[in-house]
């Protein structure tokens, strides 16, 4: 396995439990920031309809506003020297209103129209004229409401385009880079505990077979012949030594064969003459 789409951990158990828990947690965030992406891209889909309406609805309504203005040029002439000059203070005034959409912080612009102000053209145009300029007056208060509002709408769009973006950089990086490696961990903890199991069930194996053979080499060593040409000696058989109860002669030949040096022992592959459950501890 690559070491390189892995995270670098001993093979136990404790990291084992750390990595499963760690996969738990990481899937926990993944699914929710899917859950935070679909709700932001749902939300970005009604500002984005919110505002194709909106910036329709700005284009007429300059239109009616600047053609009520051409109306009043040509009914009292041209008067922008005479409004720039007296303007006071301002009937509509912008609020910022923080708004929480999935985690992301927005700003909503909301147009709020002061009373108390003074309009120092209340009285205008009462010569002639007068309903011209009501008008005027009313399609451009209007026309600054509506573009209030489709300013708060482009700004929303555009905090949550990033927040997709940024959303969905984070959810491919757990899919296609953190969740992977976490695999790799575990199949990697898990094929390393499954190989020491087995390279200790076979050391216990030759650990059984060591000890057996230790024990029956010295009871049938006495039957090797003797240097005065004497047979071997009759050996009376140890009722503690279960071989399966019988063996050949030929068989206990080959075992007395073996000299067993005074050093540390070291068997060779001899076969034996056990069952397989014999050998659990």
């Amino acid at each position: 396995m690559n070491s390189e789409n892995r995270y670098p951990v001993t093979a136990s158990l404790f990291m084992l439990r750390e990595i499963k828990q760690r996969q738990e947690k990481v899937n926990r965030g993944y699914q929710l920031l899917k859950r935070k992406a679909e709700a932001l891209r749902l939300r970005g889909r009604q500002a984005a309809a919110e505002l194709a309406t909106v910036q329709a609805l700005v284009g007429h309504s300059l239109k009616e506003a600047y053609i009520s203005l051409a109306a009043i040029k040509f009914t009292n002439g041209e008067s922008n020297a005479l409004v720039l000059e007296n303007v006071g203070q301002a009937q509509i005034r912008v609020q910022r209103l923080p708004e929480n959409i999935s985690g992301v912080p927005t700003v909503c612009l909301q147009a709020v129209e002061d009373l108390t102000a003074g309009d120092s053209f209340r009285y205008a145009g009462l010569g002639a004229g007068g309903h011209r300029t009501s008008e005027t007056k009313r399609a451009f208060r209007e026309v600054i409401k509506i573009l209030i509002k489709f300013a708060s709408l482009r700004n929303i769009c555009l905090l949550l385009d990033e927040a997709v973006r940024t959303t969905l950089r984070k959810v491919n990086g757990i899919e296609k880079v953190i969740l992977p490696k976490l695999r790799n961990t575990e199949n990697y903890i898990l094929t390393e505990m499954d190989e020491r199991e087995r390279e200790e069930y076979h050391r216990l194996k030759m650990v059984k077979a060591k000890k057996n053979l230790g024990r029956l080499l010295p009871k049938f060593r006495d039957r090797e012949p003797s240097g005065d040409g004497q047979g071997s000696k009759e050996v009376t058989p140890d009722p503690s030594i279960s071989m399966n109860d019988t063996m050949d002669d030929d068989k206990l030949n080959v075992i007395s064969t073996v000299t067993v040096p005074a050093g540390d022992f070291k068997p060779v592959c001899y076969p034996h003459y056990w069952d397989d459950d014999d050998l659990l501890f």
